[in-house]
């Protein structure tokens, strides 16, 4: 039995370059500071180009005329668009909004080992603002270092409310 090989395409080539270059732009860009929705762009992009490369490879499938692989193409394409769309919320709504400034009040710094453990490590500061909400945003190892050294009470906070990510703590 003799399986048919397909032929690797340019776009899937490029594709491919094109989630590793955001990979590394995304390892490469600070976790805190004015670029930290690009960041967050980074991760999305990743979702986004394999959500597509996905669409067009049922896009591909359905020249077979089968109506099972037009009714299963369109049903993954809904999941992957509903996927694109759930990733890209909070992006788009800290994008809308802007940053917001608060106080925050008995804070805590923590470290937690991301899904790849070795490599990656995801820091948080903590703390309550004036209303009496908790405020947990994600901070660089540097912020880390420095916060948790200095053991300050308070904290002045510049952060995208909605991906919790901090534009400055002090």
């Amino acid at each position: 039995m003799s399986k048919v090989r397909r032929k690797i395409t340019k776009y899937e080539i490029i594709l491919c370059v094109l989630v590793l270059a955001v990979i590394v732009a995304g390892l490469l860009l600070p976790k805190t500071g004015e670029l930290v929705l690009l960041d967050e762009f980074c991760n999305i992009s990743v979702i986004w180009i394999v959500c597509i490369y996905v669409v067009v490879r049922v896009i591909h499938n359905w020249k077979t005329g089968e109506k099972s692989n037009k009714t299963a193409g369109v049903i993954i394409a809904v999941f992957c668009a509903a996927v694109c769309m759930w990733f890209t919320k909070d992006f788009a709504a800290d994008l809308a909004s802007g940053t917001k400034t608060v106080t925050l009040t008995d804070i805590e710094v923590s470290e937690t080992q991301a899904h790849t453990s070795i490599f990656s490590h995801h820091y948080y500061l903590m703390g309550t603002d004036s209303q009496g909400l908790r405020t947990r945003v994600e901070i660089s190892a540097d912020d880390y270092t420095m916060m948790s050294q200095t053991g300050n009470g308070t904290a002045v906070l510049v952060y995208y409310e909605h991906t919790g990510r901090a534009v400055s703590a002090r």
